[in-house]
């Protein structure tokens, strides 16, 4: 079985409590308050910074030149969605104010990504970025299909992960991936799918603790 298939099988009940979340459900509705767009928006920000320096790190690591370009090519398309999504569009939009805080998820799931990156094969590596690629995907196809769109204002964020283009970079890294698995060692193949399964929560507590304006060194 391909590795994108058993994956997300193994994972199909996380991805329909994604789907449920408050979050995504209010945003499908535009009834998101905003103060919680806002500080998932600047979560993103922080977040995508490092996302793109583990894309161009698993990309060094890579044989192949066509493959490594892909890689590339999505590290810097994270910089583009960070800087003309989130500062460009949304903060002058609704004028939003950094709180300078971070949340636990944030924390954690960076730091995974970076871990990992650094410290793994590059099928590890390349296995922990998937979720975000495929979830926001589906996610943005999902809400896309099924949203409020009259003036709903986070309309943009919701074409920005449903647009073909995103959309066929994704099956193309399903793809990618699917391919190093096949190549893999048994320790490996167990290994990416860990990495996988880790990443993909980590991506329900990123939603969970903006939604909920949870506060790292609050405690």
């Amino acid at each position: 079985m391909d590795f994108s298939k058993k994956v997300w099988n193994k994972n199909i009940k996380n991805y329909q409590k994604i789907k449920d979340m408050p979050f995504n459900k209010e945003l499908m509705l535009g009834t998101l308050d905003k103060n919680k767009f806002a500080y998932y928006i600047e979560q993103d920000a922080y977040y995508l910074k490092y996302y793109s320096k583990v894309l161009a790190i698993i990309s060094s690591k890579i044989d192949s030149a066509d493959t490594a370009i892909t890689f590339l090519k999505s590290s810097i398309n994270s910089y583009i969605v960070e800087e003309e999504v989130v500062h460009k569009y949304f903060r002058e939009l609704f004028n939003f104010k950094n709180t300078n805080n971070i949340t636990t998820a944030y924390l954690g799931y960076t730091s995974f990504l970076i871990n990992t990156a650094h410290t793994e094969s590059v099928e590890v590596a390349a296995a922990a970025i998937l979720p975000c690629f495929w979830i926001y995907n589906e996610i943005g196809k999902y809400i896309k299909e099924n949203a409020v769109t009259k003036n709903n204002p986070y309309k943009k964020w919701i074409d920005t992960y449903a647009d073909e283009e995103f959309s066929k970079a994704t099956d193309n890294m399903i793809c990618i991936i699917d391919n190093m698995y096949s190549k893999a060692s048994k320790t490996n193949k167990e290994k990416m799918i860990k990495s996988f399964d880790t990443a993909f929560i980590w991506e329900y507590r990123f939603w969970n603790d903006a939604y909920n304006l949870e506060v790292f060194n609050k405690i």
